[in-house]
């Protein structure tokens, strides 16, 4: 690691360590857990920091890697170049933090917005991703849309953080059929921070015009597609196109699952990716 990363804060036994790191001029925040077997690198949705998967990366069995970019905390000023970058230069950007941490090579798990970010980088980075996972997320641009409801209710809640609804509203928007299982996610998005209005723009700049439509056949590592049949975000059909042109693509389907199921059925999901990943596993 060089001495760009600067640790910030650490568990007991440095089972968890926050880390800043500087690229080119942008500091991205970094949290690493600590585990068995080949890191796990995941990219999170749009407006979601890396706290609110905090939870999911601790229970997890492999070491585990997951960042926010500038401004996500919204306080943090983005910069006009940063906030002009597409898809490809934050896929860039990616490889550089795994130089920065010195992996070499990494599974990668990308849900939602950060779903696409996966795509790019496992087909720009092939050499360095083991396998990858993709949860709730689609082929850019192209994909099928969710509910116009659901959509409308996602735009007016300022990137997810500080969504001050029920359960019953929290499944209108990204859907779940258990009232229980949408009452842990309403309960992590209220707590979750706002990111800055440059940070949000940046995000949705960088998929403006993308699409993994003419590369996604040449995504050759093993892949598996979580998705649940209760998405009001990214309806499970933009799951099984992804299948389709994936030439080692896995669909898993968590059935009355939404949009947030690592939040919403963890315990299934952590079981699912896990027992993928360990097929795959470096020896």
């Amino acid at each position: 690691m060089s001495d760009n990363a600067e640790s910030s804060r650490a568990t007991a036994g440095d089972l968890e360590v926050d880390l800043e790191i500087d690229l080119a001029g942008q500091r991205l925040g970094v949290t690493r857990t600590a585990g068995q077997g080949t890191t796990l690198l995941l990219c999170s949705d749009y407006g979601a920091d890396r706290a609110l998967l905090a939870s999911f990366c601790r229970a997890l069995s492999c070491p585990t890697v997951i960042f926010d970019w500038p401004g996500m905390h919204g306080t943090q000023s983005v910069s006009f170049a940063a906030a002009r970058q597409r898809m490809p230069a934050r896929a860039d950007q990616i490889a550089r933090l795994l130089d920065e941490l010195g992996l070499a090579r990494v599974n990668v798990l990308g849900m939602g917005w950060g779903g696409l970010l996966a795509q790019q980088l496992a087909y720009r980075e092939a050499a360095r991703v083991n396998a990858l996972v993709l949860v709730a997320t689609s082929c850019g641009q192209t994909m099928l849309p969710g509910r116009w409801r659901a959509l409308k209710g996602l735009a007016g809640i300022a990137g997810r953080a500080g969504l001050n609804v029920d359960a019953r509203q929290a499944r209108e928007i990204f859907g779940g059929r258990c009232e229980r299982d949408c009452r842990d996610v309403a309960l992590a998005l209220a707590g979750a921070r706002t990111p800055s209005a440059a940070a949000l723009a940046g995000q949705l700049y960088a998929v403006v015009g993308f699409s993994s439509l003419m590369f996604a056949h040449r995504i050759s590592m093993p892949t598996l597609i979580l998705a649940g049949d209760d998405d009001r975000i990214v309806p499970l059909a933009n799951a099984r196109l992804l299948q389709l042109l994936m030439p080692r693509a896995e669909l898993s389907v968590l059935h009355g699952a939404g949009h947030w199921l690592l939040i919403e059925r963890r315990s299934e999901s952590l079981r699912r990716i896990e027992a993928f990943l360990a097929l795959f596993e470096e020896r």
